[in-house]
């Protein structure tokens, strides 16, 4: 019994007389607990009130820009459907236009078949050398 209202009441003092050094200031948690020195928490409570403000700040702006992409997303889904439209229309169209040029290379290929293999031959020659002429300059 003698231990604990020991504990309950130490001294606070602002320094010790034989030393001339300041002891560590007493809280009622290193009073409650032995051996746990006295904390100062006034500057850990600081931060964390600086770091409330900030989170409060950064909330505000979240809320902000979540308002502003609420209110341009209609308009802005309605411009994308419409470009997604505009595709696949050229879409459509480019796959008209190669369907066309396969037909009419057909046509030629019953019509003129020597001419056509010739033709064929000369623009695969002109491929293998435009391959030749990447793969130099990828090597200088």
């Amino acid at each position: 019994m003698a231990d604990s209202s020991q504990r309950n009441s130490v001294p606070v003092s602002s320094g010790d007389v034989t030393t001339g050094l300041a002891k560590p200031a007493t809280t009622p948690l290193s009073v409650a607990v032995p051996g746990l020195p006295a904390l100062d928490v006034s500057k850990t409570l600081e931060v964390q009130k600086q770091q409330l403000d900030m989170y409060r700040v950064l909330l505000e702006t979240l809320a902000a820009s979540e308002q502003e992409s609420a209110l341009l997303f209609p308009e802005l889904s309605k411009s994308l459907v419409g470009h997604i439209g505009t595709l696949n229309k050229l879409k459509e169209d480019l796959q008209d236009i190669f369907t066309r040029i396969r037909a009419l290379k057909g046509h030629f290929r019953g019509l003129y078949p020597d001419v056509y293999d010739y033709v064929q031959s000369l623009h695969v020659d002109e491929l293998d050398d435009d391959d030749e002429d990447d793969s130099g300059s990828a090597r200088a």
